[in-house]
């Protein structure tokens, strides 16, 4: 019998490149683990040699220094010898077109949300129609895909984990800290949806009842200088720090400082930086306009702001900045959740299952 040979094409395999490099990681370690036999082949987009060997996994990869050029004709070569195709996003599947039906090879595509939701591209959605199995990160992202397009409700749905399987335990609980509200979260023009420019909207009621509340926004990202000049017009300078990068130390740092963690985002398709936040026993602020309220608990493990509702934002924030007891109720529930859920080994298990049913006999199988 064929031993399995499977393909990873994949953004990046190196820490502190976003949240889908974290996703990426974590199924190549899960790939690595799995592998009978052949070590699985990774190809990774924007990587370059020189940051190869990262710890990511132990398995060769094959960088292309971000030219689609040599990313095709890479995973084309690839095509020739039998093998399943794991994608770990739509947009790079569309590469994923044989010449000859001969060559045609098993295909699993992970979707994170927005390139498959109102303005995903043609080509993409596409890609995902020749699919043999479609992984969604969450319930969200797969109904919110049938809704535009149709065909994705049999997508699979394997929700996410943070990279560790450790909690961290951090010297104070939420009551005996400074009243800190942390946002972790790109800022980049085009995602321009996170609730950066919410939160600092609302600050200024914050401060009318809490004038010693900070808010620290962490993230990359072509917005800071706006997000910086709008916090100079509300007049929340220096109550609200707009940082842009912090290494992975010091952000760690950041969390266990902090009291609250809040992104009132309304285009997230799951929200690593959300079980992050659990992780670290922080009550969560997301909001009702997408995958956050799958993720956090309402009145559990945090709360969910109504964006287009005045006032709802502030008064969430007010309220944890309140009641730091029920803060600190809430960090605890949501870490407890993160344990059951949301840790490495949580996301091991589900992906694994999904990778059994994706190369086992009765799924896909090998031309």
């Amino acid at each position: 019998m064929l031993r399995p040979r499977i393909v990873f094409a994949c953004e990046s395999l190196v820490a502190g490149n976003g949240g889908i490099a974290r996703v990426d990681r974590m199924i190549a370690r899960v790939l690595g683990e799995n592998a009978t036999g052949r070590a699985p082949e990774f190809h990774v987009f924007s990587d370059t040699a020189a940051v190869a060997a990262d710890g990511a996994t132990s398995h060769p990869r094959r960088c292309y220094g971000g030219s689609r050029i040599r990313f095709s004709l890479g995973l084309w070569r690839a095509m020739l010898r039998p093998g399943w195709f794991i994608y770990d996003a739509a947009y790079y599947a569309k590469i994923h077109r044989p010449i000859l039906p001969p060559w045609r090879r098993p295909l699993m595509i992970f979707l994170h949300g927005i390139e498959v939701w109102e303005n995903a591209r043609r080509g993409s959605i596409a890609a995902c129609r020749r699919a043999d199995l479609l992984v969604a990160n969450s319930h969200h992202t797969r109904d919110r895909a049938e809704k535009c397009h149709g065909g994705f409700g049999r997508a699979r749905v394997c929700w996410l984990g943070t990279e560790s399987s450790t909690a961290d335990e951090p010297a104070a609980g939420p009551a005996a800290r400074a009243p800190v509200v942390l946002v972790v979260g790109r800022m980049q023009p085009r995602e321009d949806y996170k609730g950066h420019r919410e939160l600092i909207e609302a600050w200024p009621d914050v401060l009318a009842r809490h004038p010693q509340a900070r808010l620290e926004i962490v993230g990359r990202g072509g917005l800071v200088p706006q997000l910086k000049q709008l916090a100079q017009e509300r007049r929340v300078v220096p109550r609200v720090d707009v940082l842009g990068f912090v290494p992975e130390a010091e952000l760690a740092a950041r969390y266990r400082a902090a009291a609250v963690f809040a992104l009132p985002s309304r285009g997230e398709g799951f929200g690593l930086v959300y079980i992050e936040a659990m992780r670290h026993g922080l009550p969560v602020i997301a909001s009702v306009h997408d995958a956050g309220a799958e993720v956090v608990e309402s009145g559990r493990t945090g709360l969910l702001a109504n964006l287009d509702q005045p006032g709802d934002l502030a008064g969430k924030l007010c309220r944890l900045l309140d009641r730091p007891d029920e803060a600190r109720r809430m960090g605890l529930a949501g870490q407890e959740r993160w344990r059951r859920d949301f840790t490495f080994d949580a996301f091991r298990r589900r992906f694994g299952q999904v990778l059994d049913e994706f190369i086992q006999p009765g799924g896909s199988t090998l031309p």
